[in-house]
């Protein structure tokens, strides 16, 4: 492995979280976003094999409900929401599948969350509430949730925050937490380098981004030994790491 990628390195800022970031780029970057999360983060597959079997379980009805409007709601956190499509898609998934899903979408920067609630990426369909906030707002607050998920969050923890995050989150949890994430590898950084070179990227923060993110990800076997007991780590193709645990009723 290159020794830049040798080992990880939380200490890079990327452009997005920089305040003087330019504002054309970054809503790029966020159109760009559901791209990613089909094609790399593989967020249906995800749904499909970790997090529907819950709602089911939940709902109490192994095939889901005939209709939205009855049944147990089921509330389902995203953390860290970005631009929003994450959120939205597992409320559309969700809801085809005859879930009455309500989704929360939080995220700490405003930027993010004016473009989340301008709903520039959404379908026809229920509004996701989309939030100024951090976990900890939340647990603070005494809200509870039946599944939470965060696609990206890791990486940008450094260890003290990280646990504490992790605390956050637990303590959120009902059923289910799936945390999606990059693994760190010098075949993944090369290969991501030409996608994010491809045309419709451009003018974007994908690029830069999404390589500075590679340096600060995990492998999967220092996400393993970060994380609390009762925690389980995946791999997923292409070059993912899953962190899920089932907090349970």
């Amino acid at each position: 492995m290159p020794p830049s990628l040798a080992a990880r390195d939380p200490g890079l800022v990327e452009w997005m979280d920089r305040e003087d970031c330019d504002p054309d780029r970054l809503r790029n970057t966020y159109r760009q976003f559901p791209r990613i999360n089909r094609w790399v983060a593989r967020w249906p597959a995800l749904y499909r094999r970790r997090i529907r079997p819950v709602l089911r379980s939940i709902a109490g009805n192994e095939r889901g409900l005939e209709g939205c409007e009855r049944g147990q709601a089921i509330r389902l956190l995203d953390v860290g929401s970005g631009g929003g499509d994450l959120a939205r898609a597992l409320q559309r998934w969700g809801r085809r599948d005859g879930f009455r899903l309500e989704v929360t979408g939080i995220d700490p920067d405003p930027r993010a969350l004016a473009y989340a609630r301008s709903g520039i990426d959404a379908e026809p369909g229920p509004v996701v509430d989309f939030r100024q906030a951090w976990a900890s707002d939340l647990v603070a607050a005494g809200e509870r949730f039946h599944v939470v998920v965060s696609n990206h969050v890791l990486h940008h923890l450094p260890p003290a925050d990280l646990r504490a995050f992790l605390a956050d989150v637990e303590a959120l949890a009902t059923h289910r937490i799936v945390m999606s994430d990059i693994e760190r590898s010098a075949v993944g950084y090369a290969l991501f380098s030409g996608f994010a070179s491809l045309p419709f990227f451009r003018n974007s923060y994908i690029r830069a981004d999404g390589l500075l993110s590679i340096r600060r990800s995990f492998t999967r076997t220092e996400l393993a030994a970060a994380l609390p007991p009762g925690w389980q780590v995946e791999r997923s193709f292409p070059f993912r790491l899953v962190a899920i645990r089932a907090p349970g009723p």
